[in-house]
């Protein structure tokens, strides 16, 4: 009825027999389950008309039969279903700080032309794990991660995500221009 540009949703899964988990949980990264996903994407754009584009989820576990690193599979599932990406630089950061991986890495593997848009929110430090929970200011490394992104993938739409623990507009749209300014190389850090 309202015809959106995309529609999207989190590469994940969050059930199994009928039970919901109210959690994205990570897949197994390997030949079958991108055959698996490929096929799903396929039936979703048929129903839908137009791309899914799907956004990089936030892993707080992996699965040890992994064979194919995340901007890999993307970047496979991108080039058989013709989907987008929606690229959370927010979730790369959890995402490989609690794979003990690097984020930069990470991120010169994606697949920039499938980019459409990117989002920002802030996360949950508990030492040892990070979750993400959209209840904060986003970090300097994220700021960073975000800058270095839209170096790569150049001019696409930014979503600021703030879902819990809402401050006053003011400071929700101060993180906003934030957003902007580095975008438009005016700013490198939250601290700019």
């Amino acid at each position: 009825r309202v015809e959106p540009c995309w529609v999207s949703d989190h590469l994940c899964w969050t059930g199994v027999a009928g039970l919901n988990s109210h959690d994205l949980l990570p897949l197994p990264l390997d030949e079958r389950t991108l055959d698996h996903v490929s096929e799903r994407v396929a039936v979703v754009q048929d129903a839908l008309g137009r791309p899914l584009i799907l956004e990089n989820p936030s892993c707080y576990a992996t699965f040890t039969g992994s064979t194919i690193p995340e901007p890999e599979f993307l970047q496979r599932l991108c080039e058989r279903t013709g989907c987008g990406l929606l690229l959370d630089v927010n979730n790369v950061f959890v995402t490989c700080f609690n794979e003990e991986s690097d984020p930069l890495t990470y991120l010169d593997a994606i697949p920039v032309e499938h980019v459409v848009q990117i989002h920002l929110a802030g996360h949950s430090h508990q030492g040892t794990h990070i979750v993400d929970t959209h209840d904060d200011f986003v970090i300097d490394e994220v700021w960073e991660l975000y800058r270095l992104a839209r170096q790569r993938i150049g001019d696409v739409s930014t979503l600021m995500e703030w879902d819990a623990k809402i401050p006053a507009f003011d400071v929700v749209h101060a993180e906003a221009l934030k957003a902007k300014a580095v975008a438009r190389g005016e700013a490198t850090t939250a601290a700019s």
